[in-house]
């Protein structure tokens, strides 16, 4: 199939999944309108040199967007907006593939982009119900204009303070730690000069997560917050660590030497050794107390047998 009509036919399953989703939300397939969406965006680069191939999807996303009112639905409205908003940044060079988005720009009450996004995508995206509850499609589209903004927004305030991230609503906090992610890695938690480390260390993740499913769920999935387990939970994680633990130690004879050389690990593997000596004194002597008295049992019924 040619290229052009490969991604017009992207653009058409595109806005057939946003019909879908709004005369049918139970029945959205909600992963193959990700890919689709995905599979879209991913020539926009392609097109800064393909400038007719550009102008020519331009027009084709203006005919299929004014088939409908963006306000049909959060979905149609969060979806053309922010994909717009990436192929104008990303494919229009010379200003001839710019139809769509100026369209769509002239819909919004605030035509920059950044407010835009800020101040009524992000609120749009967190409000109740959005997007029908579907969750994993709110962090997508978090996720989208988290990335829209650190490459084409307003630099990231890197080194925010709690005072200042407690100021924004939360909409924008959870942009806000979208775009850290983004930009700074996924293991910012380790950091203890961070303003995750911060957050983690006062409850306030466990007292964002309390306001709604959509905070919960992204805070979980980006490992920022995990409700406490029981007792006896605790108690069968910490042992399948040291399972875990033990499997890797004795997988390799020079890894076992190597592991014993550690301070910490020979503790651990001394400390292990005492308390399976201990158990197996006390099981077998709890062993054998129950086997004399089997044995005296046994015998004093004997004893009464012979008697009668």
């Amino acid at each position: 199939m040619d290229n052009r009509l490969a991604v017009k036919s992207y653009v058409e399953d595109l806005f057939r999944y946003l019909d879908n989703f709004e005369s049918n939300p139970q029945q959205f397939a909600t992963e193959a309108f990700l890919q689709t969406y995905n599979g879209i965006g991913a020539v926009f680069q392609a097109l800064r040199q393909q400038r007719d191939q550009a102008v020519e999807l331009d027009q084709f996303f203006l005919e299929k967007i004014k088939q409908s009112p963006l306000t049909s639905s959060d979905l149609r409205q969060i979806t053309v907006q922010v994909l717009i908003s990436f192929f104008e940044a990303e494919a229009d060079i010379d200003g001839q593939s710019n139809r769509a988005y100026s369209y769509v720009r002239g819909l919004r009450a605030v035509k920059q982009d950044v407010p835009f996004i800020e101040n009524h995508l992000t609120p749009l995206l967190f409000r109740e119900g959005a997007l029908n509850n579907n969750l994993p499609l709110c962090g997508f589209f978090l996720d989208e204009m988290a990335r829209y903004m650190n490459i084409y927004g307003k630099p990231l305030d890197t080194s925010i303070s709690p005072e200042t991230f407690s100021g924004l609503s939360d909409p924008l906090k959870f942009l806000q730690l979208a775009r850290r992610r983004k930009q700074l890695g996924s293991s910012l938690m380790h950091d203890r000069s961070g303003l995750e480390f911060h957050l983690s260390r006062v409850e306030g993740f466990a007292k964002l997560a309390a306001r709604s499913l959509l905070h919960d769920y992204l805070l979980k999935q980006w490992d920022y917050y995990v409700k406490s387990a029981g007792f006896w939970a605790k108690v069968k994680a910490a042992f399948s660590g040291i399972g875990a633990r033990l499997k890797g130690v004795f997988s390799s004879s020079r890894y076992f030497r190597l592991s014993l050389s550690q301070r910490n690990s020979a503790y651990v593997f001394y400390t292990l050794i005492v308390i399976l000596f201990i158990c197996a004194a006390i099981y077998t002597h709890i062993g054998w107390k129950n086997y004399r008295a089997d044995k005296l049992k046994n015998m004093k019924e004997h004893i009464q047998e012979l008697k009668k």
